[in-house]
């Protein structure tokens, strides 16, 4: 036993770095910048967190970590190397790159209790997609409105670790009477809050608007007229405005002036316009709305954030062009085919597909291209209300189509049940057509859950998607229990309790108990599931229709 025990030391003295240890030092340069002080902090977080290993300030660590400016791979790149036995040196180009760096670290290493093994990967990288972004949908009293913000703050940095680098919020007018009400004014707080999180993680931040949505109780004369909707998506709360009036473009501007105001202190880095759901107009001044009054009322608005914020890259969303008869995606071809100067990118996507005008016939303006998928809501409802929604192949169909078209994007995110398709629309964009959808899904399992479980995880996950739709679970659910039930063997006490854990075992628990009651939500099993969804997402006071989970008396 004594030879056995000599030998595995020897080993690991001779593997340097790549050995379990149980004490670390993170170390920075003399002259850094805040957010270093930042990512060190995350670092140190995300150990203790996720493995107990003490952290030391001397040379007594069994590992040290060293942060730090380097590489000449381009912005946001970053590069792992030994630097001597028991020292890695991760580096970026800038302060985010180190991060990006981290991340990476963090999620190839293994983490047992009271220590971790640092991951082996070494080499450098840079990203492909310049916009890797998440749209946090903060309405409904979802997880972004109503956790508690230090919950908020430790999502959005491990958000960041995975390659994240834009965070985009919407104000929903439509939720209040004014900016006086006192809600309003506390989700603009919230927002403020949120952003400058994501900002001391290096990320960039932006709104995502409505051009011409109201408040409640808007008067009458300036209410819009529908716009046509055959499909029922594009959505309406009875308070859009119609721009072409006089007395209402008044007020949707100096709405809009009252709300950049807001930000002047933190920066805008980002602005991005969405035609419908909310908003448009039918009016015959404004109809076709995504090629007439839609891009004309986004301009204006446009010239009054550059006043604010001149450096502000310019986005004009595209979601529900796809009404044939309006030529929406003719008609802003031919308008931006005039002058295109005023905007950066054009984004697109839709329910299912990925529309084919930008693919077959080029983007309109032939501007940068991001999408926006929809992680959240596609296939189930309430949203989230049955734990983690994994769309591995989905995802990876709907990139085949894109991925050389895609300069990134900004995933539409409703809650936290949706974050292995954030980490994989991450990692899509970072590496673009060079990684896979099922590569990505086995790295998130390996750091989230475990090393020794991602065989048994992965097949869950595949058992799960295959059953998203909630009247076509199979049998398959009672072998995706099965495996999760065995994983769960093999996990640490600290990956047991996590939230991640939580959601995908009661992802799987919901869909064994509903395929044998035959799809009925009853019984004490599904109810005490629903219950703790509930507290995981903070949603008791949620929006029952989209947001709450199934509530079973």
């Amino acid at each position: 036993m004594l030879k056995f025990v000599s030998l595995v030391l020897l080993l690991c003295i001779s593997l340097g770095a790549n050995c379990q240890v149980r004490s670390v030092r993170v170390i920075l340069p003399k002259e850094r910048s805040a957010m270093m002080d930042t990512t060190k902090a995350i670092l140190i977080k995300q150990l203790k967190n996720r493995s107990g290993v003490k952290i030391v300030n001397d040379t007594t660590a069994e590992l040290t970590i060293e942060l730090g400016r380097g590489g000449t791979g381009g912005a946001e790149s970053f590069s792992i190397q030994d630097k001597g036995k028991r020292h890695i040196q991760i580096t970026g180009a800038d302060d985010p790159g180190i991060l990006y760096g981290t991340g990476k670290f963090l999620r190839t290493s293994r983490f047992d209790q009271n220590s971790f093994t640092p991951g082996t990967w070494r080499g450098s990288s840079a990203p492909s997609g310049k916009v890797r972004g998440i749209y946090l949908a903060t309405h409904f009293n979802n997880f972004y409105e109503a956790a508690p913000i230090g919950e908020v703050q430790n999502y959005v940095e491990e958000l960041a670790l995975w390659g994240v680098n834009y965070i985009v919020i919407h104000f929903a007018h439509w939720q209040y009477t004014s900016y006086y009400d006192a809600d309003a004014q506390q989700a603009l707080t919230r927002f403020r809050e949120i952003m400058g999180i994501a900002r001391a993680c290096g990320m960039k931040v932006g709104l995502l608007q409505v051009p011409n949505q109201g408040f409640k109780y808007t008067r009458n004369e300036f209410l819009n007229t529908p716009v046509p909707d055959e499909l029922g998506r594009r959505g309406h709360f009875g308070v859009n405005l119609d721009p072409s009036n006089e007395g209402a473009n008044k007020l949707l501007k100096e709405n809009w002036h009252y709300l950049l105001e807001q930000f002047k202190d933190m920066g805008l880095d980002v602005v991005a316009f969405f035609p419908y759901d909310e908003g448009g107009c039918g009016c015959d001044k404004c109809w076709p709305w995504g090629a007439k009054g839609y891009p004309k009322i986004c301009r204006e608005l446009t010239e009054m954030a550059k006043v604010q914020f001149p450096a502000a890259k310019i986005v004009l969303g595209t979601w529900m062009y796809d009404t044939p008869e309006a030529g929406e995606w003719e008609g802003l071809t031919n308008l931006l085919k005039k002058d295109n100067s005023w905007l950066d990118y054009i984004m697109a996507d839709a329910h299912e597909d990925f529309p084919r005008y930008p693919l077959d016939k080029g983007v309109p303006g032939n501007l940068p291209l991001v999408n926006f998928p929809e992680i959240s809501m596609w296939g189930q409802h309430p949203w989230g209300g049955f734990g983690t929604n994994p769309l591995v192949h989905r995802l990876q169909r709907l990139w085949d189509q894109t991925s050389n078209k895609l300069s990134g994007g900004f995933p539409y995110s409703e809650g936290i049940y949706d974050d292995m398709n954030k980490v994989i629309c991450a990692q899509l964009y970072w590496g673009k057509e060079k990684v896979s959808t099922t590569g990505i899904i086995k790295e998130y399992v390996a750091y989230e859950y475990g090393q020794d479980v991602v065989d048994e995880v992965t097949k869950a996950i595949e058992i799960l998607e295959s059953n998203h739709v909630r009247k076509q679970i199979k049998a398959s659910a009672i072998e995706a229990f099965k495996l999760i039930v065995q994983a769960e063997k093999k996990i640490t006490p600290q990956v047991a309790k996590s939230w991640r854990w939580r959601i995908l075992y009661l992802r799987a628990l919901i869909d064994q108990e509903m395929y044998k009651r035959g799809g009925r939500l009853e019984g004490e099993v599904l109810k005490a599931a629903f219950n703790e969804l509930t507290e995981i997402y903070h949603a008791e006071n949620a929006h029952s229709r989209p947001i709450h989970p199934p509530v079973i008396k």
